[in-house]
């Protein structure tokens, strides 16, 4: 599947983010910054049973295979549709 969401963007977010954030933080940084690329995205999995969650769950698989971030642990924080649930939290590599 190609993402209309690129690395770059994934990059560039998660950079102006503090050194710790979780993919609540980056998902809805991209929500506000690239509207237009994550629709696209949403569209792409509009035949998944939830296409919201499958959409989050890639973008979280994404992170994790970024040379840039270290998954720290699980944490909760309110998701997109307002529910507090349990996601990953990231750290900034040092440079």
């Amino acid at each position: 599947m190609s993402h209309s969401i690129r690395d770059e963007v994934l990059r560039s977010i998660t950079s102006e983010l503090g050194e710790e954030f979780d993919s609540h933080d980056v998902i809805f940084s991209i929500m506000r910054q690239h509207p237009r690329e994550y629709v696209t995205d949403l569209y792409g999995f509009v035949s998944s049973p939830d296409p919201i969650l499958s959409l989050h769950a890639s973008i979280g698989k994404r992170l994790l295979g970024l040379d840039t971030l270290t998954p720290t642990k699980k944490v909760k924080s309110r998701n997109a549709r307002g529910e507090e649930t349990e996601n990953q939290q990231w750290r900034r590599k040092k440079n």
